[in-house]
C-alpha cells in the first residue's frame, strides 16, 4: 500500500485553474482587491497565492489557503472538496481498506439527518436567524427545517451546532442534497464555513424549492435572498444556492416563465451568471426576465435598505 498523496502538495502552483473550475470568478484571482467570494464583503478580498499555496486574505473572513478557499466557495466539507481537488489535479490515491460511499449511502445519510429535523417554529434558532436577517416569516417553506444539533468540523473548528436545513431537489423531483446553515445564538455560527452542502448526488439543475411549482417562477442564489425577492415582488422564488447553481438551473415541468433575481456583484459574477442562465433558458423556449438591484448587493440587502428608508420617512 502506497503513501497517501497530500492534496495541498498535488495542487501546489495549480490553484488558479482548480479554483476557476470549481466556479470561482477569474477576476477574483487577479491579485487585486475585490468582493469576497465567501462573505460577499466589498473590496476586502485579495488572492495572493504565496508559494503556489492558493493563499488569500479577506478583512472579514481572515486568511487561508487554497483548500479553505475551495471549501468556502463550494460549501463542501474538507473531505469532499479534497476529492474534487484530487480529481482536477489528476491524483490517484492508493487504495485503502475503507470503501467509497455509494449513492444509496449518501441518500440514506440525507434522509437520516432530515428525519432528525423538525419544522421551523417561532422561538427556535432558525426562526430567530431568518427574522434577524430582516425577513417577514408568514408561510415558512416546508423544504426548510431546523436541526437541534449537527456536527461541524474543519481544520480549525469542531463542535455541535443547531442548523437550518434545506432540501436541494433535482429537476425530476429527487432530493439530491441538504444545505446546512450552522447557527449560534440566532446568527450564523462563528466557524470557517457556516453554510455547507451535504455530500449527495450531482447538483446540476437542482434548487431549493421554497414553494410549489408555478408557471411563473423566480430563482435567486441564497435562501435568504430568494425569500426577500419573493417578499418584494410577490412571486414564488427558489434558491439555487450559488451563482453556479443559477447558471445550471433546469426548470421542472410546468414552468413557463423564469425570473432571475441576480445579485449586483462588484465583480459582476452574479450578473454574468444570471445572463448566461437567461440566454440558455431563452433558447429552450422559456420566457425569461433578469432583475438586478440598482445598488451593489443582493435582494435581501435591497429589502433591508427599503425598510430602513421607510422607518426614516415615518419619523
Amino acid at each position: 500500500m502506497g503513501d497517501r498523496i497530500d492534496v495541498r502538495t498535488a495542487a501546489a502552483g495549480r490553484w488558479r485553474s482548480i479554483l476557476t473550475t470549481l466556479g470561482m470568478n477569474e477576476k477574483a484571482l487577479s491579485g487585486k482587491h475585490c468582493a469576497c467570494p465567501m462573505c460577499g464583503g466589498k473590496d476586502r478580498f485579495r488572492f495572493d497565492d504565496k508559494d503556489g499555496r492558493g493563499t488569500y486574505y479577506c478583512s472579514g473572513c481572515g486568511a487561508g489557503d487554497g483548500v479553505k478557499l475551495a471549501m468556502g466557495i463550494t460549501g463542501l466539507s474538507f473531505r469532499d472538496v479534497a476529492r474534487e481537488i484530487e480529481r482536477l489535479a489528476g491524483v490517484v490515491q492508493p487504495v485503502t481498506g475503507k470503501p467509497e460511499r455509494t449513492d444509496e449511502d449518501k441518500l440514506a445519510a440525507l434522509r437520516r439527518v432530515w428525519r432528525e429535523s423538525k419544522p421551523i417554529q417561532r422561538g427556535d434558532e432558525a426562526y430567530a436567524y431568518l427574522a434577524g436577517r430582516g425577513l417577514r416569516l408568514y408561510d415558512l417553506p416546508e423544504a426548510v427545517r431546523v436541526h437541534p444539533g449537527l456536527r461541524y468540523q474543519d481544520a480549525e473548528h469542531q463542535g455541535v451546532y443547531p442548523a437550518m436545513l434545506a432540501t436541494v431537489t433535482a429537476p425530476d423531483g429527487r432530493a439530491v442534497s441538504l444545505h446546512r446553515t450552522y447557527l449560534q445564538d440566532g446568527r450564523k455560527a462563528s466557524v470557517g464555513t457556516p453554510k455547507k452542502l451535504m455530500q449527495g448526488l450531482p447538483l446540476s439543475g437542482a434548487a431549493i424549492r421554497l414553494t410549489a411549482v408555478s408557471e411563473v417562477l423566480g430563482i435567486a442564489e441564497g435562501i435568504e435572498t430568494a425569500l426577500a425577492a419573493s417578499e418584494l415582488f410577490e412571486v414564488p422564488v427558489w434558491s439555487c444556492v450559488s451563482a453556479q447553481g443559477i447558471e445550471s438551473f433546469e426548470p421542472p415541468a410546468g414552468v413557463k416563465e423564469v425570473v432571475v433575481f441576480a445579485d449586483n456583484d462588484t465583480n459582476f459574477a452574479g450578473q454574468a451568471a444570471a445572463y448566461r442562465a437567461a440566454h440558455r433558458l431563452k433558447l429552450k423556449g422559456f420566457e425569461v426576465e433578469v432583475c438586478i438591484p440598482q445598488e451593489p448587493g443582493d435582494w435581501l440587502d435591497h429589502l433591508n435598505k427599503a425598510a430602513e428608508r421607510s422607518k426614516g420617512e415615518a419619523k
